[in-house]
């Protein structure tokens, strides 16, 4: 099995599941529990929800691996991130004032103080993102190092305080836990780490068993979300958190997983397609679902599934043929 294969597959899976849950969020803002509607879409998240930290552990697999210096990291990491950055944050202020601001009533000022709030974290909400990664991308060549001057045994021990630290910041455990200071080993790093661990020391063994894991993790997820938000009378996400313990374990085991499956060394050229746009489609996706989802005449059963399989298609032929303009390759993700 070729490495490239199993990564591929992974960024593939991660991709659609984020669109996934953008089609299905909506229908969690009813109170309704007990309807179709809102468990369907629980339980879609509930298995979804990993996605995010699903490209992190992939970043951290690929980059951390690299032999190059500070400059020439940032060079590299940062160009391709920071002009789709901003093509796209100026692409969603736009289709924001367009879309639900009536500049009749609108002066100057407001616009501006719009403007400035929206760029606070991504002028649309999944942009927040590429906040992240930037962050994450200043601190690759360092984190590279320190690594890769531990041996197995302290990056597993490592990853062991990541996993608590994710206890003691989360709101709901945290409530149980004295106040450790364990912000050091907080954070997205910790998905990067368990990339590189995880790509350097397969777990072959685990293979049945992890997928086992994987389903009891997101079940818990469902489940807890479920039983919290009864609790508490509306939606409640806590266990939706892409820093939760067990949306980190959900990740990993998938990971684990996948890994694990034999793999053509090559993808059909479909699959190679969504791909290497998989960036302009996570970009893009928001703009042409917010047009496809509503359009979709079926019940929530199939409207979910088929909103998200239109809206990824369309997003890859929009990435490649931004790619296919002048400059559109740097822009497009």
């Amino acid at each position: 099995m070729a490495r490239s294969s199993y990564i591929s597959v992974l960024r593939i899976i991660a991709i659609f599941l984020i669109i996934l849950i953008h089609s299905s969020s909506g229908y969690l803002n009813s109170n309704d529990f007990d309807s179709f509607d809102w468990n369907y879409a629980n339980w879609i998240n509930s298995f979804s929800r990993f996605a995010v930290p699903l490209f992190v552990i992939i970043s951290g697999a690929l980059l951390l691996q690299r032999d190059e210096d500070t400059s020439t990291c940032y060079k590299k990491r940062l160009f391709k991130i920071i002009p789709p950055f901003i093509f796209w944050t100026i692409v969603y202020l736009i289709y924001y004032f367009i879309r639900y601001i009536d500049f009749e009533y609108v002066g100057f000022p407001q616009v501006i103080n719009i403007v400035l709030i929206r760029l606070k974290s991504g002028s649309n909400a999944h942009l927040w993102y590429l906040y992240m990664l930037i962050g994450l991308y200043l601190a690759i060549p360092f984190l590279r190092k320190m690594i890769r001057n531990c041996s197995k045994r302290e990056i597993e021990i490592f990853l062991c305080l990541w996993f608590a630290a994710l206890f003691f910041s989360n709101k709901w455990f945290n409530a149980y836990l004295p106040n450790f200071d364990l912000m050091f080993f907080y954070g997205y790093t910790g998905y990067l780490v368990l990339g590189y661990y995880l790509y350097n020391h397969q777990l072959g063994q685990l293979k049945w068993s992890s997928m086992l894991f994987f389903i009891g993790c997101c079940l818990i997820t469902g489940w807890g979300t479920y039983c919290l938000s009864l609790e508490k009378g509306e939606f409640d996400p806590t266990l939706y958190n892409y820093l939760s313990p067990n949306i980190a374990l959900s990740a990993g085991f998938l990971f684990v997983f996948i890994q694990c499956l034999k793999l053509p060394e090559r993808l059909s050229a479909f699959w190679e397609f969504i791909d290497i746009h998989s960036f302009g489609i996570y970009l893009s996706h928001i703009l042409l679902l917010n047009y496809i989802h509503p359009l979709i005449p079926l019940a929530t059963l199939w409207k979910i599934p088929v909103a998200a399989i239109l809206t990824l298609l369309s997003s890859a032929l929009l990435t490649y043929c931004l790619r296919k303009i002048p400059f559109g390759k740097y822009v497009s993700g």
